[in-house]
């Protein structure tokens, strides 16, 4: 008797390729004795929505989620909310696709779908701030905003690249955010222009922001950057690149399993600090953020 799997795909991801693998994977699914169903959003928090009002762990042995960190964050509310436990196995077709690189988790669609007979079902940890889910980041300040407004030619066109152009555009204007960070061992007052709270190692690309983060260990790696001048952007996000700032004195950089963030100058006149969650809009300040451990099955390559 086949095993039940259905494939949840967001057809505007990256360069729009997978409705032509589609074949492919029931194909290749089928050889791997998977029934296969389909479920196509057409806008966000469509994966979401079905899941809860439709997969059971009766129904469903494998939930294929296709898309970025933002689709993969939809799949994984929808399964936190509904409290269903189905081993789920990422096909990263997204822009950046943060955290299945995080992961280790292969690009080639073939290669991913191998992984059912030749990699490993295991716990990773997700991230909870206030009543959302996170995936692979949490961030706020500088940047925060530009997974909102890029538009979706732009990122087909360009991919990750575009993340990068549309941010440049806000550095001239930005503010710092005036914090109070509490964490497991201590108490941060500061002002930042950017926090990132990371399940994964990076974003946007950039797998070195967080390079010693890791998915299984039951803590955040969080990254704060400190109100620098203007003219010091261009040379720290060049250290950024490099993976070389997480000694410099401009940031602070530490692991927690929680953290309380305040933002005490958001109302102030002029000011819009933005939050974001795997790339879509997070909630207001003050955040809550926790680590939920080994809370749901992923395919990985096997551990070495």
């Amino acid at each position: 008797m086949n095993k039940e799997a259905i494939l949840l795909y967001n057809p505007k991801a990256g360069h729009r390729t997978i409705k032509f693998q589609i074949d492919g994977i029931a194909q290749q699914l089928q050889e791997l004795g998977y029934s296969l169903r389909l479920y196509r959003s057409a806008r966000p928090s469509d994966i979401k929505e079905y899941i809860i009002d439709y997969i059971t762990e009766d129904n469903t042995d494998l939930i294929l989620i296709a898309g970025g960190d933002g689709t993969i964050n939809d799949c994984i509310t929808g399964m936190g909310i509904k409290n269903v436990d189905i081993p789920i196995l990422i096909l990263p077709v997204g822009t950046a696709n943060d955290f299945a690189n995080s992961a280790g988790i292969p690009i080639k669609i073939e290669e991913t779908l191998n992984l059912i007979k030749e990699g490993e079902l295991q716990y990773v940890d997700i991230g909870k701030v206030n009543e959302k889910y996170f995936v692979n980041v949490c961030n706020m300040g500088l940047f925060s905003g530009v997974s909102h407004t890029v538009d979706l030619e732009m990122k087909k066109r360009f991919g990750r690249l575009a993340y990068y152009f549309k941010g440049f555009e806000e550095v001239q204007n930005y503010q710092a955010m005036d914090m109070t960070i509490t964490t497991d061992n201590e108490v941060l007052k500061e002002k930042y222009i950017l926090v990132l709270v990371f399940n994964g190692k990076g974003a946007g690309g950039m797998l070195k922001l967080a390079k010693d983060a890791d998915i299984q260990d039951g803590k955040f790696n969080i990254v704060c950057i400190k109100n620098v001048d203007f003219f010091e952007v261009p040379g720290l996000f060049l250290k950024v690149l490099q993976g070389e700032h997480l000694e410099d004195s401009r940031i602070d950089y530490f692991k927690s399993s929680r953290a309380k963030i305040e933002c005490h100058n958001q109302d102030a006149e002029g000011t819009h600090f933005i939050t974001d969650i795997d790339g879509e809009e997070g909630p207001d300040f003050p955040l809550e953020i926790q680590v939920l451990v080994n809370r749901f099955r992923v395919w990985l390559p096997k551990s070495e």
